[in-house]
């Protein structure tokens, strides 16, 4: 036969259990989930051309996965491109920034190997290009 004391103790600490899984917030925004894979923020303040690009930026990747980026400025017209991390895969990529004044990233879409890099060069009219992860 269970004692006073014990009884108390298992009401207790179902009571205690019940609690923690009831939540006090009126908040229903769920938190933002953190960002996994490299966040960068490259600017390409030099204008350029086809045969001659302006600012040019350079940057490794060492880890496996697929990198969305956007050009701030932009994305929301649809710069946006992905970098692919691969075992394997070419070990550089170049991509122009604003290739034929268009906003966009050529090519939009690159695979490159582990520890490998990928080049951008802005060969645009304009000098608010940006290439970023957040």
């Amino acid at each position: 036969m269970q004692s006073r004391l014990a009884r108390g103790a298992l009401a207790l600490a179902l009571f205690a259990a019940i609690l923690a899984g009831c939540s006090k917030s009126s908040d229903s925004t769920a938190p933002t989930p953190p960002v996994i894979g490299p966040t960068f923020s490259l600017a390409f303040p030099a204008q350029g051309t086809a045969g001659t690009p302006g600012t040019s930026n350079r940057l490794f990747f060492h880890d496996v996965g697929a990198w969305a980026y956007h050009c701030i400025p932009h994305g929301s017209s649809g710069m946006t491109g992905t970098i692919n991390v691969v075992v394997g895969a070419a070990d550089s990529a170049f991509v122009q920034v604003g290739a034929g004044n268009t906003l966009s990233f050529s090519p939009a879409t690159v695979t490159i190997d582990t520890g490998g890099y990928v080049r951008w060069a802005n060969v645009s009219n304009m000098s608010n290009h940006t290439v970023t992860r957040p």
